[in-house]
C-alpha cells in the first residue's frame, strides 16, 4: 500500500511539475528515526540538537492550563519548546519544536516575565546594549507577540536614556517594591555595584501596562563584587567607581529563600563556578545584604558549573513545588561543562533543603556529543546501511583559573551509532563515544572522512583537527578496526584553523579527491592523481567554486563544513554549513571546478504547513545528506555548537511561491561600509518595509526612520566618526543589525 502511494505521489508531482516550478529539495523536521543509547535505552527525544547553555521559563504552549517548558540556549540564539504531557509527578515531555516558530528572534539572553498583569509571560531580550520587550497578545489558539520597544528607557539623573546591559548578563526583573509593577536590577555598565531601576507605572499610570524606569538606587543591597575576584563586600558605599580589573558578566535572581518576605539575591559570576547566596537583612523599602554563602544551597550538594551559572524556577513533575535548573551562561564558547550542563534541584520542604537529582537533564534523553557536533553518514560495516558518525569541537574535561582567568579543557572525539535498522526503517544504536580511541590525544575539532587512504584494502580514516592540518588514522586490523594512533600533519595539508575535510569523486574519474573546508569560509580542493594504491592529493586550490560562506556583516569567519553529494538526477550539488547555522545550496559543478559554483539557495527550509523557514538550528552548523529510508528523497542531518543534531526527512519538494519566511540578513546588505557620509540598504530580492534605528556601541539611539522600497538610502554626516549599529526591522520576527564605521573627510 505504502508503495503504490508513493508511486501515485511520484507521478502527481511529475505531471504538475510540468506547470509549476519546485525547489530542488524538500525537508520536514522530525523525531520519528530511534536513537539509543550505550545501555539501550530508547531516547524520548534524539534529535533536539544539544544542550550547553539555557535558561529555562513555564509556557503553556498548547492552551491545555498545563505549563510546558521553554529553553533558550545562548549557544546559537535557539528556543527550544518541550510539551509537558502532564502527568501528576511525573518529568514527562515531548520535544515540540513548532510552537519555537511562534516566538520572535531572541538573542543573548532572555526572561520570560509576565509585565501587565494579564497572566500571559511577556519576554525581555537583548538588544543592542539595552532590553527589548515583546508584548504577548496571544489569543486561545496561537501564540503571538508584539514588538513593544527595542530598548527600555530609565531616567539617569538629569533625563531618559537606554537603560544599559550587557549581552552576556542575567538581569533580575522582578517587582521589587512590591507595588505590583516589574523594576529591574542590574550591574553597573563596568560591574561591582548593583543598580535599581523603580518602574513607576502603578504610581504614575495606576496599572502595569507601562514603563517607567527611574535609576533609583546605585548600591541596592549596599555590597559590591571584588574587581579581580567573585568575592563579595558586604555594608560598601559603592563610592569607588574605579574600573575592576575582570570582565564584566553576571547572573541576577530575586528570591525569598528564607521566607521572611524580603527579596535575597543569588549571584553567578564569569568565570566561575558557584552561586553567591546574598541574604537580604534589610527592609521592604531598603535592601541591606547581611550574610554571603557561597556553596548554595549546600556545603554536601553546591552548584559548581563552568561557567557563570543561572537559575531557573519550574514546577518540571507538575506537583505544585518549582524545581531548581542551572546551567552555565558563560558567553564564551569554550567554557561550558556541555554535555552535563542543565542540573536538577529538587526541594525538600521539610527540611529546607535542595537536592541534586541530576546533572543531565533533558540531555539523557537526546543525542549531545558536547560542543560542536558535526555529523558523518557512512556505511561502515558494510550491510547496506548507512551509519551515523558524530564528531564534536570536544567534551568538557576540567576547568583552571590562570591569572584570574577562567582556561577549560576539551578533547575530541567520534561517537558511533550503527544503524541497527532496516533500508525503510533505520534505527541507530550507540557503540562507542571514542571511534578510533582519538580523545586521549587531546585534539579539538576533529572531523571525520572515510576511505581505503593508503591502498591496502582497508578503510581507514582521515580527520580535520582545530589547527588546520589533516590527521591519518591507518586502519591495520583484519576483520574489526584496529586505528594506529594519528600520524599529524598528512600530506603536508594545512588550510588554516578548523580544516573539515570530505573525501569525494569531484572530477568523476572513479578516484576519490580531497576537498576541505576552513574557519575562512573556503574550500580547498586536492585532486587524486593515484591510479591505484595509496591517495596522491595535488593541490589545485584554495577557493573551489568561489565558495564563501562568510557573513561579512556579521563576522571575519566562516567555519564551513562542505558536503558534496549527487542528486537524484547523478548531479554534483554541494550543501555547506556555516557560522551563523544555515545550510547553503550550491549547484552547476560538474564540468566546472574551475569556475564559481551557482549559490542555488543562500539557506536550505523547512517546510512548516504552508510555509518554509529557514533551517537555522544553532551556529556552526555541520551537514550530513543521504537518503536514509529509502524513500526517494534527501534526508538531512544538521549539527550545530550545542553538541547535538536536528533530523529533516525528505518529502515532496515545495512550489517555489510557497510563502517563505527568508533570513533578514541574506536578503539585505548596506553599503558602503565604512562611510564618510551615507550609507545604503539595498534588498537582494524584492522590497522591504519596515524601520530603521542608528545606535553608537553604548546604545545611544541617534535617529529612527521608516523605509520601504528595494533601496533606501541612511545619511550619516551629522555623526562623529566611530563605530555606529544600523538596526533594520520589519516588527514582526525578523530584526538584523549591521556594523557600520562612519570615517571624518
Amino acid at each position: 500500500m505504502y508503495r503504490r502511494l508513493l508511486v501515485a505521489a511520484l507521478a502527481f508531482f511529475s505531471t504538475v511539475a510540468l506547470a509549476q516550478s519546485y525547489h530542488d529539495f524538500g525537508f520536514s523536521r522530525s523525531q520519528n528515526i530511534a536513537v539509543r543509547s550505550l545501555n539501550e535505552q530508547l531516547f524520548s527525544f534524539p534529535w533536539v540538537g544539544g544542550i550547553n547553555s539555557v535558561k529555562a521559563a513555564p509556557f503553556d504552549l498548547d492552551f491545555d492550563g498545563v505549563d510546558d517548558l521553554i529553553l533558550f540556549e545562548k549557544h546559537g540564539n535557539r528556543l527550544l519548546t518541550f510539551r509537558n504531557l502532564g502527568l501528576s509527578d511525573s518529568a514527562a515531555y515531548v520535544f515540540a519544536p513548532q510552537y519555537s516558530l511562534c516566538f520572535p528572534e531572541v538573542h543573548n539572553w532572555v526572561v520570560f516575565k509576565d509585565y501587565n498583569g494579564d497572566g500571559k509571560p511577556d519576554i525581555f531580550t537583548y538588544g543592542l546594549a539595552g532590553i527589548t520587550v515583546y508584548q504577548n497578545i496571544s489569543d486561545s489558539e496561537t501564540i503571538r507577540f508584539q514588538l513593544i520597544t527595542e530598548q527600555l528607557q530609565s531616567f539617569y539623573y538629569n533625563g531618559y536614556t537606554n537603560l544599559y546591559t550587557s549581552p552576556d548578563d542575567y538581569l533580575a526583573i522582578e517587582d521589587i517594591d512590591g507595588d505590583g509593577d516589574l523594576d529591574i536590577l542590574n550591574f553597573w555598565i563596568l560591574g561591582k555595584f548593583v543598580h535599581y531601576h523603580r518602574n513607576y507605572s502603578m504610581e504614575n499610570f495606576g496599572d502595569a501596562d507601562h514603563f517607567d524606569f527611574r535609576l533609583e538606587d546605585e548600591c541596592w543591597g549596599h555590597f559590591e563584587e571584588a574587581g579581580e575576584s567573585n568575592v563579595v563586600v558586604l555594608n560598601s558605599s559603592c563610592a569607588q567607581k574605579d574600573e575592576p580589573l575582570r570582565h564584566v558578566g553576571s547572573t541576577l535572581l530575586i528570591h525569598d529563600f528564607d521566607g521572611n518576605g524580603l527579596k535575597d539575591l543569588l549571584l553567578g559570576d564569569i568565570d566561575y563556578p558557584n552561586l553567591v547566596l546574598l541574604r537580604n537583612g534589610g527592609t521592604p523599602q531598603e535592601a541591606l545584604m547581611t550574610s554571603v554563602d557561597t556553596l548554595f544551597p549546600s556545603p554536601s550538594q553546591p552548584v559548581w558549573l563552568y561557567s557563570m551559572p543561572v537559575v531557573s524556577f519550574v514546577d518540571v513533575d507538575n506537583d505544585g513545588r518549582d524545581e531548581m535548573l542551572v546551567s552555565p551562561s558563560d558567553p564564551s564558547l569554550t567554557k561550558s561543562q556541555d554535555h552535563h550542563s542543565l542540573w536538577l534541584y529538587s526541594r525538600d520542604e521539610v527540611a529546607e533543603q535542595y537536592h541534586k537529582i541530576r546533572e543531565d537533564f533533558l540531555q539523557n534523553q537526546m543525542i549531545d556529543v558536547g560542543s560542536g557536533s558535526v555529523p558523518v553518514l557512512y556505511d561502515w560495516n558494510g550491510d547496506g546501511l548507512t551509519d551515523l558518525f558524530v564528531a564534536n569541537y570536544g567534551s568538557y574535561d576540567s576547568s583552571k583559573l590562570i591569572n584570574g582567568f577562567l582556561t577549560s579543557y576539551y578533547a575530541s572525539s567520534i561517537s558511533y551509532y550503527q544503524n541497527t535498522g532496516n533500508q525503510q526503517n533505520p534505527s541507530f544504536r550507540l557503540v562507542t563515544e571514542d571511534f578510533g580511541n582519538l580523545k586521549r590525544y587531546g585534539y579539538q575539532a576533529l572531523c571525520p572522512t572515510f576511505g581505503d587512504v593508503d591502498g591496502d584494502g582497508r578503510t581507514d580514516l582521515l580527520c580535520g583537527s582545530s589547527d588546520g592540518t589533516l590527521l591519518f588514522s591507518r586502519n591495520q586490523g583484519d576483520t574489526l578496526p584496529d586505528f594506529a594512533p594519528p600520524a599529524p600533519n598528512y600530506a603536508g595539508i594545512d588550510v588554516g584553523d578548523f580544516s573539515t575535510p570530505q573525501l569525494f569523486d569531484l572530477d568523476r574519474d572513479d578516484r576519490p579527491d580531497l576537498v576541505v573546508g576552513n574557519r575562512r569560509g573556503r574550500i580547498a580542493y586536492y585532486r587524486n592523481t593515484a591510479s591505484s594504491g595509496p591517495f596522491d592529493f595535488q593541490y589545485i586550490t584554495d577557493t573551489l567554486g568561489g565558495v564563501d560562506v562568510r557573513d561579512a556583516e556579521v563576522s571575519f569567519f566562516g567555519y564551513c563544513v562542505p558536503r558534496f553529494f549527487r542528486n537524484s538526477q547523478n548531479e554534483t550539488v554541494l550543501f555547506c554549513g556555516n557560522e551563523q547555522g544555515n545550510i547553503t545550496y550550491y549547484d552547476l559543478i560538474d564540468n566546472n571546478l574551475s569556475s564559481a559554483f551557482r549559490k542555488k539557495e543562500a539557506a536550505l527550509n523547512e517546510i512548516v504547513g504552508e510555509v518554509l523557514y529557514p533551517i537555522s538550528d544553532g551556529i556552526r552548523s555541520a551537514p550530513a545528506a543521504a537518503d536514509l529510508d529509502g524513500d526517494g528523497y534527501l534526508d538531512l542531518l544538521v549539527g550545530n555548537y550545542a553538541g547535538g543534531l536536528s533530523l529533516f526527512m525528505g518529502t515532496v519538494p515545495p512550489p517555489l511561491d510557497i510563502t517563505e519566511i527568508s533570513l533578514l540578513s541574506q536578503s539585505m546588505k548596506i553599503y558602503p561600509n565604512p562611510t564618510f557620509d551615507n550609507v545604503r540598504l539595498a534588498m537582494l530580492d524584492g522590497e522591504f518595509e519596515g524601520r530603521v534605528e542608528v545606535f553608537d556601541i553604548t546604545g545611544k539611539l541617534f535617529f529612527a526612520k521608516n523605509i520601504k522600497g528595494a533601496n533606501a538610502g541612511i545619511d550619516l554626516s551629522a555623526l562623529s566618526s566611530g563605530v555606529y549599529f544600523v538596526n533594520v526591522s520589519d516588527g514582526k520576527k525578523m530584526s538584523q543589525s549591521f556594523k557600520v564605521v562612519k570615517l571624518t573627510r
